[in-house]
């Protein structure tokens, strides 16, 4: 039943605003705008009107068909990742029309709802598949039945919607002039807090959304409100990009090490007995540390500014105690921007945690 409400919500859309706007044409400052606020959205409206809606009401009958169906159709569901990465375009575009040309269209539909409130419908549907899919869970699993298809399902529409998060995240970026669908899969993106030694040699902090992608790390700046901003948003600042995948894994492989000796020195600190007995037993087996493998001279950032070669910049962890991973000046590397001569970390996540 609320399939069915959602394909008619999509209808109004695809069938009322998009179709009027079709027919009548657009103010001449809104042509070519159009197609952002709709995104993919009647791709959508199509698929759930022509095919799923349908399959949904046979799982009424056969309630075993729903796992299998998500399933099936995961690849299918990314396009409402392509609609979140889009929806913050859209989002900015309906603000400056909504009180008055998508208003006036409004009121010629005869609709309740106003555009902004139905644009959003294909966000919140994503979200709620899990929800329905968790309940069959709960009562598979109380009935005794075999339930390893359902979590299987459930962790599809747990995927997902995710990554429409994290798209939408991504959309909201502005100033990066590179093409983000080029940079391959996003599996990181979190806010830190970076501590910036200025000429004074006072540390200033600030906060950064660092967005990990394959082939690319992106560094932006959140958009404070007062600034104009109306909705929440990242000003993208600088970005590094490995010259190879070699030097990538080798960097990766670098910050792994990085982190386990962090690990283990928090490790140190809470449980000291406990990790000497652990670390007597592993030398005792012969355990051998191999040292990092340094690929910094590999390093190339996405833009063409050079650093300042005189000044080598020195990640710290947040951590003063532990060791620095230094940038040695050989090599090729370039920036966006100027460097800072010594820039701390510290995930805001983590330290909420402790």
């Amino acid at each position: 039943e609320t399939e069915k409400m959602y394909v008619d919500d999509l209808g109004l859309i695809v069938e009322g605003y998009m179709a009027t706007m079709g027919a009548k044409g657009v103010p001449e400052d809104m042509k070519g705008k159009d197609k952002i606020v709709f995104g993919n959205i009647h791709q959508i409206y199509d698929w759930h009107k022509d095919y799923f809606l349908g399959e949904l009401e046979k799982c009424v009958a056969e309630p075993r068909r729903l796992a299998q169906l998500f399933i099936k159709h995961e690849r299918r569901l990314h396009m409402y990742v392509v609609y979140c990465q889009n929806k913050p375009k859209s989002e900015h575009i309906v603000s400056e029309y909504i009180d008055t040309y998508f208003e006036e269209l409004k009121q010629q539909l005869g609709h309740r709802l106003q555009l902004n409130d139905l644009l959003i419908k294909p966000v919140q549907r994503i979200m709620k598949y899990q929800l329905l899919l968790k309940d069959f869970l709960k009562y598979y699993t109380k009935a005794g039945m075999d339930t390893e298809e359902l979590e299987k399902a459930v962790e599809v529409m747990c995927i997902v919607p995710k990554r429409c998060n994290d798209m939408m995240n991504v959309g909201r970026l502005q100033g990066f002039e590179g093409k983000i669908t080029a940079q391959g899969k996003l599996l990181q993106q979190d806010t830190f807090t970076i501590s910036e030694q200025d000429s004074s040699f006072l540390s200033r902090a600030k906060e950064r959304r660092v967005f990990l992608f394959e082939q690319l790390v992106i560094f932006s700046e959140p958009i404070d409100r007062k600034k104009g901003f109306s909705l929440p948003g990242y000003i993208f600042k600088n970005s590094i990009k490995a010259s190879s995948p070699e030097t990538s894994r080798a960097w990766v492989a670098d910050v792994f090490q990085i982190l386990e000796t962090q690990r283990n020195f928090l490790n140190a600190l809470q449980s000291p007995i406990e990790y000497q007995r652990r670390e007597s037993k592993s030398n005792s087996l012969g355990r051998t540390m191999q040292p990092p493998v340094s690929a910094a001279a590999g390093l190339r950032p996405h833009s063409s500014a050079s650093i300042d070669r005189h000044r080598t910049p020195c990640l710290r962890s947040h951590n003063s105690s532990l060791p620095s991973l230094y940038l040695p000046s050989h090599g090729p590397a370039e920036s966006h921007t100027h460097v800072p001569h010594q820039v701390r970390f510290a995930n805001r996540s983590a330290r909420k945690k402790k």
